[in-house]
């Protein structure tokens, strides 16, 4: 329980550093691993889940119970695919890895809506709206429009520096979610982009994200500053335009 006790007390002084947050160590491969990385990795860095590893499901249970307190939102079918993830993979008896890799989807096939919310409405709200002076809006954000791969950059890469976001300047880091498939990237962004009225900021012309062309993106291997840069460039060039 001495590795439990480091996870929640993490939690808290994890809050206060979210916005500073970088991506943490990867976890054990299994069923809803991604949703683990999507609502833990918002608060705190990954390494206490791992240095927590080998504890029973009933001391998981009881973390999840105690994490609500410190923002935790997640729905009962949620709650219940956390655990058993926690339970499995970094419980006692931890299954030995698979060489097994999932079958790609399109994405067509994929939810966006629930990418979203999983992996996304920590920060930026289940509406888009965002955190003040912490995570940027996506509800109105005509960076999702700068060009039609953009978001995937940010999506897969992370981003980092000082943006302004309707009118709202804010300083902070996005860790990478390289985690997701490209067919889920692909089924979020285009989520976004039609969510909240967006669709109205849609360039005429601009095609949905596909999985092919989010592959392509990752295969850049492009880090958060670099994905700021491109950023500052797609900016500067839609200026002069």
């Amino acid at each position: 329980m001495r590795r439990a006790s480091l996870v929640l007390g993490a939690v808290g002084s994890g809050l206060l550093a979210a916005a500073a947050f970088a991506a943490g160590p990867e976890l054990p491969p299994g069923p809803n691993r991604a949703l683990v990385y999507g609502k833990c990795q918002t608060c705190h860095d990954l390494e206490y889940l791992k240095e927590s590893a080998g504890i029973p499901r009933s001391a998981w249970n009881d973390l999840l119970d105690s994490m609500k307190q410190y923002g935790l939102q997640v729905t009962p079918d949620e709650r219940a695919k956390l655990l058993a993830y926690l339970g499995t993979y970094l419980g006692p008896n931890p299954p030995k890895a698979s060489a097994a890799t999932p079958a790609a989807q399109p994405a067509a096939a994929v939810d966006g809506a629930k990418v979203f919310q999983a992996q996304c409405s920590a920060c930026h709200q289940s509406e888009g709206q965002g955190v003040a002076g912490q995570f940027p809006p996506l509800a109105g954000n005509r960076d999702l429009f700068l060009s039609r791969t953009y978001p995937a950059m940010v999506v897969i890469g992370g981003l980092t520096g000082k943006i302004e976001v309707n009118g709202k300047t804010i300083n902070s880091t996005m860790p990478p979610l390289n985690y997701l498939s490209d067919a889920e990237v692909a089924a979020a962004v285009n989520y976004v982009r039609g969510a909240w009225g967006n669709d109205k900021l849609r360039p005429a012309g601009l095609a949905p994200l596909d999985a092919a062309t989010v592959a392509a993106v990752r295969k850049e291997k492009i880090a958060a500053e670099q994905v700021y840069a491109r950023r500052q460039q797609l900016k500067t060039a839609g200026k002069k335009k």
